[in-house]
């Protein structure tokens, strides 16, 4: 007779990540739900448990989070003696529990429990997925890694993506079936994962698109702004060093209007070109507007029949001649000259009353 432990109980604990690993495992045992897996109502009752014993400690070894709990009972049977669903006893390989919920509860009448004899076990398949362990990093420790992969391995979005010869078969063949025969967590990611191909499609051929178009505009921008800036430099390059300054000559009206004018008037409407025309007993003159103290421009005092400079104080008399205030100088004349009936005043020339100047030809005209 040989001695065996059999699982009377399962349970759950808090903790479940809704891998699916206990419903392939023992799907008449464990129903996977959409927040946690539970218990079937059948596998409450301990002689439901007992001929799928096997598939609970597979479901329990199999959970990532370690949450399925079992309880045994030790129960002698025959060597040759089937244990359910067409399981010889040998095959049935529970381990010793450990933790207190698991320890063995045997019947108050039966004797301590016996050690099982050894016996030759099936060898397990091992899973296809590598147990190749990477090192803790940044984004998670070893054994957060670890289970990321075991829950992964069994399913949903994760396992249909890896299609590679690492994949378990349950989801190789999951990867060959239609939507409508998948489980609602593998039909929902395949749902998903044949939309997000579709809708990157056209986005590549779109972006393929654009792309050529920018790189061409970019190209044409480029080509044009580089012409817009070198042009105007190579065409100033080409031609000759000239310095381009306003012709310093101003037409400033005929020579009658100044004949009529009365001695000692002023005439302002050429000051917006820096110049003020004077007329004097038998001639007319230019004057500067700019005052000789420290720039400024003066104003004309019709009245007073003077010219003010509103910066310092300084006082010029009707023909230019400085009488107070802290300019050293009377102003500037410049050359004038009649053309054509026209007078024309020449700025590039002036006069200086100071040095004697004008009394020069040019620095008036007789009229």
């Amino acid at each position: 007779m040989a001695t065996k432990l059999l699982v009377t109980k399962v349970w759950i604990e808090e903790g479940c990540i809704v891998c699916d690993a206990c419903e392939n495992a023992a799907p008449d045992v464990f129903e996977v739900q959409d927040e946690t897996c539970v218990i079937r109502p059948e596998a409450l009752d301990a002689e439901f448990n007992k001929p799928r014993s096997q598939s609970i400690v597979d479901a329990a070894e199999e959970c990532p989070v370690d949450v399925i709990k079992f309880e045994t009972v030790a129960v002698e049977v025959a060597d040759a003696q089937p244990v359910g669903q067409g399981e010889a006893e040998s095959d049935v390989e529970v381990p010793a529990p450990t933790p207190p919920k698991q320890a063995a509860k045997a019947p108050a009448s039966a004797p301590p429990p016996v050690p099982p004899a050894k016996a030759p076990a099936k060898p397990r398949p091992q899973p296809a997925v590598a147990a190749a362990s990477a090192p803790a990093t940044a984004d998670g420790d070893l054994s957060i890694q670890e289970l990321l992969k075991a829950a992964a391995s069994r399913g949903g979005s994760a396992g249909l993506a890896k299609k590679n010869v690492l994949s378990p078969q349950t989801v190789e063949s999951w990867n060959r079936k239609k939507p409508d025969e998948l489980p609602a967590d593998a039909r929902l990611a395949k749902v998903f994962e044949e939309a997000r191909k579709s809708a990157k499609e056209p986005d590549k051929k779109r972006r393929s698109v654009t792309g050529g178009a920018a790189l061409t505009l970019g190209w044409v921008a480029f080509g044009g702004g580089a012409g817009i800036s070198i042009g105007p430099a190579l065409g100033r390059f080409m031609m000759p060093n000239v310095l381009e300054e306003p012709d310093p000559r101003i037409r400033v009206g005929k020579l009658q209007k100044y004949v009529e004018m009365q001695p000692g008037e002023v005439n302002e409407d050429y000051k917006p070109e820096g110049v003020w025309m004077i007329r004097e007993e038998g001639r007319i003159a230019a004057l500067s507007i700019i005052c000789t103290h420290l720039g400024c421009i003066p104003n004309w005092l019709p009245n007073d029949r003077k010219f003010k400079c509103p910066c310092h104080g300084s006082g010029y008399k009707f023909n230019g001649i400085n009488f107070e205030g802290p300019t050293p100088r009377p102003l500037e004349r410049f050359r004038v000259l009649v053309n054509g009936g026209m007078v024309v005043v020449d700025k590039s020339k002036k006069y200086q009353y100071e040095l004697g100047q004008w009394d020069m030809p040019g620095s008036y005209l007789d009229v």
